[in-house]
Formats: C-alpha cells, sequence, structure tokens
C-alpha cells in the first residue's frame, strides 16, 4: 500500500463544513443562556437580534479561518497560524492553553446534561452540603445525584476519546498490514 493511500481524504463540502461550524457555534450555549439573556434584555427582539449578530461575528471568523487554512493547509490548526504571524512561543503557549481549557467545554456538556435531566427529574438529594467563606463571599458547595450525572457525563466523554485513541492506532495498523 503506498503512502498516497494513506493520507486524508479531501471531500469535505460546503453542506459538511457547514454544518459542522453550526454545530460547534452553538454547542450548548443556546440551551443554557437563552433564558438568561431573555430575563436580561427584556424582549424576545433583542435576544433574537444578539443571537444574529454573534452569528455574523462567526461567520467572518469562520471566513477569516477557510482564509488562513487555504494559505497555510499544514496540520495543526490555530498553533500554526499563530506560529507563522507571531513565532514558536505565541503558537506553543497557545497549545498549551487550548490542551488545558479544552476541558471546560467538556465540563460544560456535562453540567448541561445535569440541568436537563434535572428539570425532566427532581433530585432533592445532596449528599454533601457545605459552604465556604472567600474573600466576604459565601459560596455553597454541594454533591448529589445531579453531580454524579455530569461527572459520569464527562467520564463517558473521557473514556470515549481515550478509546478512539486506541482504535485509531490499531486501524491504521491493520490498513497499512493489508
Amino acid at each position: 500500500m503506498s503512502s498516497s493511500d494513506l493520507q486524508p481524504r479531501r471531500d469535505l463540502t460546503l453542506t459538511h463544513a457547514t454544518s459542522l461550524v453550526v454545530g460547534i457555534t452553538i454547542g450548548t450555549g443556546i440551551f443554557l443562556k437563552s433564558a438568561a439573556m431573555a430575563q436580561a434584555v427584556g424582549t424576545p427582539v433583542l435576544v433574537l437580534a444578539a443571537w444574529v449578530a454573534a452569528g455574523i461575528v462567526a461567520l467572518f471568523g469562520a471566513l477569516c479561518f477557510a482564509e488562513l487554512g487555504a494559505l497555510l493547509p499544514d496540520a495543526g490548526g490555530e498553533y500554526v497560524y499563530l506560529r507563522v504571524a507571531f513565532g514558536e512561543i505565541p503558537g506553543f503557549l497557545y497549545a498549551c492553553n487550548s490542551f488545558v481549557l479544552g476541558g471546560a467545554s467538556i465540563a460544560a456538556y456535562g453540567a448541561a446534561v445535569a440541568i436537563f435531566v434535572s428539570d425532566i427529574h427532581t433530585f432533592d438529594k445532596q449528599w454533601f452540603v457545605h459552604t465556604v467563606h472567600l474573600f466576604g463571599a459565601d459560596y455553597g458547595l454541594q454533591f448529589g445525584t445531579r453531580q454524579l450525572i455530569a461527572i459520569a457525563v464527562i467520564g463517558g466523554i473521557l473514556a470515549s476519546m481515550v478509546l478512539s485513541l486506541i482504535v485509531t492506532p490499531a486501524v491504521h495498523y491493520y490498513i497499512a498490514d493489508r
């Protein structure tokens, strides 16, 4: 098998790319933030206007990334763009930052699932409740069924990531062996 057969295929269409960008942009935010936004502004028209404005900003960002991707087609995405524009250190710092903060999106999914499930079924049982006083403010720490659901979702996502890290090389080894 030649090395050109093992290269990634470049067959994503505009529909595929648009679906990915829309899914990533919307994420869980549209389900978690709409009520808070409506309470803050008081009218649905302003909420929709804010979503349209954010959509336009996201579209401009996507167009910038498309241009950068055409200009610098190397693997690495934002790391490559920052490395070329500003040097090795900012590129490296961005990569470290995205690695560390990438878990925040996974935690957001866990929190969203826990919130949505608790809207369907009430979880009143709290196994641990403690108040912490920091810098003149009181913060409540609690652990119960709702937090356990969030941890289970986060654990499931992390397990699927580890599984993909194991399966992908095995598949490549199997394909290359044929």
